[in-house]
């Protein structure tokens, strides 16, 4: 039996990557050929918060707790390993690793890295050093994986990186539910370069549109997942008085009933990962694909997303959603949106058929795909 190793090198919160990889990790269990194992260096991560969480079976794959001083001599005894790292990097460890990466890295170079040191940005000089070796370890690998076309393009340009791309299975979010006066968003409440949401433009955006009385009753939900930590705690308490005395609410590490359950009644969704960035220049502070916009058309939730990174390949303007780029652009198509009820019944079920590009069958698929080029299935 082949043995086959996954590995995250953040669990700090649960998001698309952790998903993601999960989703791997299952789909390969399958075949029962594959003896797979999901290796966890954080504590606390059960089988049953996983399932519950994510909404994936796992029956047939097994959780393994290994100290982080431990990781690389664990991978070392695997067959095969899939790697799944934004910065820190581990060689290629199995007789066939292979890497997904996440991040649509800029070019790194020593000037970059001097940079950093000399405006005293310490903590991302050393990244920078490491993510240079990580790149170099994902070129000396079998495979790389990514999650959109634009991640590959930015690899292959910046770091002769040739990668498959593997969108992201999505759920289907379909129900009979009836729609709600309400805007979703959902992501990880995170402040940084890499995941940062900009639920601050998002809500200075439903706040504007409140004043000028053109939400004809909405109310704005956000959603998403937030680590137990000081920063990121100050960060979702900026944001509730920055929301305060509006329509907006709050759901924070909610099981996967309550999103669905949000999916299900919102009528139209926001995304502003990326916004103000120039996705040249700074390629990674963008969303790298979109899983939670997929996921909300699918509910037939019409949206309306900033015109940056992977949005762009998800979301056709005027046919089964909107783009945008100013804070102005996305509080006129919405409120155009809530205010022609026939255009919203008419692009819902668009958006929905789109969303059916981005299922777990295609990702089957193209995984399958990608695995038998690794020569572990006929």
């Amino acid at each position: 039996m082949t043995r086959v190793a996954l590995y995250n090198a953040s669990w700090s919160s649960f998001g698309g990557g952790e998903k993601y990889l999960c989703v791997v990790a299952d789909e390969l269990s399958r075949d029962r050929s594959l003896d797979v194992h999901l290796v966890m260096d954080a504590p606390g991560i059960t089988r049953e918060r996983l399932r519950t969480y994510f909404n994936l079976p796992l029956e047939h794959v097994r959780l393994e707790p290994c100290p982080r001083s431990a990781v690389r001599s664990r991978l070392r005894s695997s067959d095969v390993c899939i790697i799944m790292s934004n910065f820190m990097p581990y060689g290629c460890p199995a007789p066939t690793t292979a890497y997904v990466l996440q991040i649509p890295y800029p070019a790194i170079t020593a000037g970059t890295i001097a940079a950093n040191l000399a405006a005293g940005r310490l903590r991302e000089a050393g990244k920078n050093v490491l993510r240079r070796r990580l790149l170099h370890d994902a070129r000396l690998s079998k495979g790389v994986i990514v999650y959109s076309r634009f991640v590959a393009d930015v690899l292959h340009e910046n770091h002769g990186i040739q990668a498959a791309v593997l969108y992201p299975p999505i759920d289907d979010f379909a129900s009979t539910e009836r729609k709600a006066r309400a805007i979703l968003s959902v992501g990880r409440f995170f402040r940084g370069p890499y995941n940062n949401k900009r639920y601050d433009i998002l809500i200075d955006a439903f706040k504007r549109l409140c004043d000028r009385k053109r939400n004809d009753g909405y109310e704005y939900w956000i959603a998403g997942s937030a680590a137990d930590d000081d920063i990121t705690r100050a960060h979702l308490e900026s944001l509730r008085e920055r929301a305060s005395g509006y329509p907006i609410a709050f759901s924070v590490n909610a099981p996967y009933d309550t999103i669905r359950s949000l999916y299900a009644r919102a009528s139209i969704f926001w995304h502003a990962a990326g916004f103000g960035v120039n996705e040249r220049t700074q390629p990674e502070r963008t969303e790298h694909f979109g899983m939670s916009t997929v996921e909300a058309m699918s509910a037939s939730c019409v949206p309306i997303v900033v015109r940056k990174g992977g949005q762009k390949e998800i979301v056709s303007h005027g046919e089964s959603g909107y783009l945008w780029e100013s804070q102005e652009e996305l509080v006129e198509h919405t409120a155009s949106l809530i205010a022609s009820p026939e255009r919203m019944r008419a692009l819902q079920p668009r958006a929905r058929e789109r969303s059916r590009t981005f299922d777990r069958s295609h990702f089957t698929d193209a995984l399958r795909s990608f695995i038998r080029g690794l020569g572990l299935i006929a």
